[in-house]
């Protein structure tokens, strides 16, 4: 099970559910692998205008960051079974999760509240 206090963050692609975490080491290296920054690589997965070998190689970080012993073939073939789309979305929906600070968006509710 996925602890979302460690950063794990439960990822669901076709009927298996996946334990996946995103460190900031596992960020750089994809940076460095893509040579593409990591929120330009989230948008282009959001708006569905990457290659695949761009989802293997993130989604293949995020596995493994979650304790999941996966080379790219395997990841390959997760993708393969679930289809392009559904992967995408799943991954898009990971590196959001992932670069998104919740504790700083509720203090900005928080702020608009007293104001």
């Amino acid at each position: 099970m996925a602890n979302p206090l460690k950063g794990e963050i439960p990822l669901t692609l076709g009927s298996e559910t996946y334990k996946c975490r995103l460190s900031i080491d596992a960020l750089v290296r994809i940076e460095d692998e893509l040579d593409k920054g990591i929120l330009e690589l989230a948008t282009a997965i959001a708006e569905a205008k990457v290659r695949i070998r761009t989802l293997i190689v993130v989604l293949r970080h995020a596995l493994r960051g979650g304790g999941n012993d996966f080379d790219d073939k395997k990841v390959g073939s997760i993708i393969q079974d679930v289809g392009i789309v559904i992967a995408s979305t799943e991954v898009a929906k990971l590196l959001a999760a992932t670069l998104t600070d919740n504790d700083s968006e509720e203090e900005v509710d928080k702020k608009k509240v007293v104001a």
